[in-house]
Formats: structure tokens, C-alpha cells, sequence
């Protein structure tokens, strides 16, 4: 059985969305408390956590590191009524997975995070470690070194680096990227894969505009060299 846990008020949506994940096979842990989420995040391990932007704010860098220190296959979700593009795509640089807006369907909601913990468990079936060049990626811990110094990835970023590094040379477009990372339905476009891609290439060293990891390729999109 799947584990989500949800820091969400105490609401009709609140509501809606545990018996939503309930109804489709989900272990779910709810609460209100923040600081209550972060000792249940390092107790269980759960496969995804929901939040609302309302109990996170600036905040949001602690509930990643906390996913990020006791279990690196674990999917972030923030959810909002408020947030306008700029908030959104700060949101996915400081290490959400996915946004997810009061207004859509919960069953949505649901399917989402399905989907991003499906895409974990495939890469759980693939090669367990690759190396490429001075970049060492270990799919069992979800660790990524470099000249044997580990680097501090999202669930995302992770992704993106593997999904590249498994095809160097490859030149991935931004829409295979979305598809191969988020899904064909996820609600995100290309100016979120840049903003994934400008962060994966700062901690793995070197500015936006030049890396030696990964080349922008003008028209096309993005390769691992």
C-alpha cells in the first residue's frame, strides 16, 4: 500500500482530498502541524507529500530537505488557491515536484501523484548505478556524486540528470523531457524545464549558460555531454 501524507487545513477540501486518496488504496496521514509532517516524514518514509502553500510558505526549503534527508524517493506536491507563475516556478525551483491548484479535480490531484510515484518505481527497475565521466548516479539511495563528493538533488532534478546522462549525447527536446519526467498530462510547461535544468547545472557546477554536463542545443534542446 501507497503512504501519502498531507499537511492540509482543516476543510471541506481537506477532507475531500483524504477520502480521495483513501478511496484508491492509499495509507494517508493527515495533519495541520508542521512541525508534526516533518517527524512523520522521518518516521515512515511516505512514497508522496501533499502541502499547502498556506502552512509552508517560505518554509517549503525545509519540508524538502527533510524528504530529501530520510527518503530520496519521495514525491513533493504543493497546493494553492493563490499562487500566480512567478510563486509557481520559485515553488518548483526550491524542490516541489508538482503544483496543484484548489480549483482542479482532487481526483486529478490524485492521479498526479500516481503517476509521479509509477515513474519512481520504474527507475527502481533500471541499472542500479551509472556512471558518466566524473558523475557517479546510484538509483537504489537516489545519491548522485561527483569525484566522490555528493550533490544535494530534488526528486526532480534527479530525474532530469538520469534521464539524460542514460542516453549522453542524446539531444532530449523540452517536450520529451515533460513527458518523460512529469507525464504526458502534468500541468507544467517549457519554462519549467528550464528552470530544473538552470538549478541541476548550479549543483553539478557552472552557470546557466555554460556547463560542461549539460549543452543547450538552440532549437532543439538539451543534451548530456
Amino acid at each position: 500500500m501507497k503512504r501519502v501524507f498531507l499537511l492540509v487545513p482543516k476543510s471541506k477540501l481537506g477532507d475531500h482530498l483524504e477520502r480521495a486518496f483513501q478511496s484508491t488504496g492509499f495509507e494517508v496521514s493527515r495533519t495541520n502541524d508542521g512541525k508534526e509532517m516533518m517527524n512523520l516524514i522521518v518516521e515512515k518514509h511516505p512514497d508522496a507529500v501533499v502541502v499547502d502553500w498556506d502552512y509552508v510558505g517560505d518554509d517549503l526549503n525545509h519540508v524538502n530537505n527533510a524528504i530529501t534527508d530520510n527518503s530520496k524517493k519521495t514525491a513533493l506536491v504543493l497546493m494553492s488557491n493563490s499562487m500566480d507563475t512567478h510563486a509557481r516556478i520559485n515553488a518548483l525551483e526550491d524542490g516541489a515536484d508538482e503544483c496543484y491548484n484548489h480549483s482542479e479535480d482532487v481526483l486529478e490531484l490524485v492521479a498526479k501523484v500516481k503517476a509521479l510515484i509509477r515513474r519512481v518505481e520504474m527507475i527502481d527497475h533500471e541499472p542500479k548505478t551509472l556512471t558518466v565521466g566524473d558523475i557517479l548516479i546510484n538509483l537504489d539511495t537516489h545519491e548522485v556524486k561527483k569525484n566522490n563528493q555528493v550533490i544535494e538533488l530534488t526528486y526532480t532534478q534527479f530525474k532530469i540528470l538520469y534521464l539524460l546522462a542514460s542516453k549522453k549525447d542524446y539531444v532530449f527536446s523540452r517536450n520529451e523531457i515533460l513527458a518523460k519526467v512529469w507525464g504526458q498530462n502534468a500541468y507544467v510547461t517549457d519554462r519549467t524545464v528550464d528552470v530544473h535544468v538552470k538549478r541541476l547545472r548550479e549543483k553539478l557546477g557552472g552557470d546557466n549558460k555554460s556547463s560542461k554536463y549539460i549543452q543547450t542545443i538552440h532549437g532543439l534542446g538539451y543534451r548530456f555531454a
